[in-house]
């Protein structure tokens, strides 16, 4: 078993790598992925071999592209971290991260800039500029609808699985 696991985790690595990401924190998603339950951050410590605080690291950097759950449990002060299983749940949870983080704050922050420099833009090279950033904002838009399509596809993908077993 233990020579599985290290194999899995050298395959995700690669992975990883070619992505530009490094070894500790593919070798964290990879041990929380093959386990069935949730694990404390001082286990994924003591398996890695890195230390609290770098496990840490890692696990916050995959959360917040939505790939491990943080979570604590009543009467401990451990932490836990855990990896959905099924790939289409778990690129669901990407999207509405991408979603709640990326697009919402596009869309509060950008409109009020383009309105503000509307008026004060004068020279070419200014009015350009603002151009692609309303260029920039309308892809925003129709990225989040093309998000909001596979989020959908894809929670029906999994309600049709689940149905079937």
């Amino acid at each position: 078993m233990q020579e599985l696991e290290q194999e899995a985790i050298e395959f995700f690595c690669r992975i990883g790598r070619a992505y530009g990401l490094k070894d500790i924190t593919m070798k964290i998603f990879a041990i929380l992925y093959l386990e069935p339950e949730e694990l404390a951050m001082e286990e994924i410590a003591k398996r890695t071999g890195y230390s609290l605080a770098s496990v840490s690291n890692a696990a916050k950097i995959l959360g917040n592209v939505g790939i491990v759950q943080r979570r604590k449990k009543p009467k401990t002060k451990k932490v836990f971290f855990y990896v959905e299983k099924n790939l289409v749940k778990l690129n669901i949870q990407k999207l509405r991260i991408a979603q709640e983080s990326f697009v919402s704050s596009i869309k509060v922050s950008l409109p009020p800039i383009i309105e503000k420099f509307k008026k004060k833009v004068k020279d070419d090279k200014s009015k350009k500029k603002l151009k692609i950033l309303e260029n920039y904002y309308k892809q925003v838009k129709n990225f989040e609808i093309i998000l909001e399509k596979w989020r959908i596809d894809l929670e029906k993908m999994s309600q049709e699985a689940e149905k079937r077993g």
